[in-house]
């Protein structure tokens, strides 16, 4: 499959956004005493803001960086979101709610507790009608929903936007999945030369493939991996890393352009499968 990615989005600590991002990868350093902050997103009313929670308001803020980034109409793209372990802080208060003696739930919470609320939430904010998905693949869900969202872009020969988050969680869900970061990233993607003008952050082949040892590589820059150990959907780190990490063209070049690594990388997609994404400079 071959794809071109179009613009990111990425929010945890430390990354309140693609600019912190490239400060990182271009010297800033990381601080580790640094409390999250949580998103607040603009594109969502005051109150149902509040009402939302820090899963959805996670979600919804990468997906408009996204697009921003993309240069394309937030109204526009298909979705696929996905994630590990879903909300677990509502999953706690419906379970802790259920087990009492009365059972009385909050109508908004409840309303929340579906594993496809963020997707809601974002087609909301955005205005978008167009077909919203959520995968869910436990600790491979980014790679999961990576190969579900080229091929949809394939498929559809049109732009499709990438949501993966997850936020930190507590006992019980602890032991489970211990998500010790609140993550969430983006990306959009295209069939390979569907834009004939606008940004083009790099063209990939993806490569699906099935094996007894998939094979998952971490950033190499030591924040990044710190939260792709700490969340599930940190193994979109790895890849946003290569996106926004650049090689200068050698001095003797006449190339005008600046390309990203392109190394291939390996991303797992299932307990047993893996994707490699190998990248080509764009023009």
């Amino acid at each position: 499959m071959k794809i071109d990615v179009l613009g990111a989005g990425v929010w945890a600590r430390n990354l309140t956004g693609v600019s912190a991002l490239q400060a990182l990868l271009t010297g800033t350093p990381a601080n580790p005493q640094i409390a999250f902050e949580a998103p607040r997103p603009e594109a969502i009313a005051a109150r149902e803001r509040r009402r939302a929670g820090l899963m959805i308001n996670l979600a919804v803020t990468v997906a408009h960086e996204a697009c921003e980034r993309s240069e394309l109409p937030v109204a526009q793209p298909g979705s696929v979101f996905t994630s590990a372990m879903g909300d677990t802080a509502i999953t706690d208060y419906m379970c802790r709610k259920l087990a009492a003696p009365e059972k009385l739930l909050s109508p908004t919470k409840f309303h929340n507790s579906v594993h496809n609320a963020p997707s809601g939430y974002w087609t909301i904010s955005a205005g978008n009608r167009a077909p919203s998905s959520f995968v869910g693949g436990f600790r491979e869900s980014f790679g999961a929903g990576l190969l579900e969202a080229a091929s949809q872009a394939l498929a559809a020969q049109e732009p499709i936007l990438l949501v993966a988050s997850d936020i930190a969680c507590e006992t019980p869900f602890d032991s489970i999945e211990p998500v010790r970061e609140s993550l969430g990233l983006a990306i959009v993607l295209a069939p390979a030369g569907w834009r004939a003008q606008g940004p083009v952050l790099t063209r990939a082949t993806l490569t699906f493939a099935a094996t007894e040892r998939p094979d998952a590589q971490a950033p190499q820059h030591p924040w990044l991996a710190a939260l792709a150990e700490a969340n599930p959907s940190g193994a979109g780190l790895a890849l946003l890393e290569r996106l926004y990490t650049q090689e200068q063209a050698p001095a003797d070049s006449t190339e005008s352009v600046r390309t990203p690594q392109r190394a291939p990388l390996k991303i797992k997609a299932a307990p047993e499968a893996q994707l490699t994404v190998e990248f080509e400079a764009v023009p």
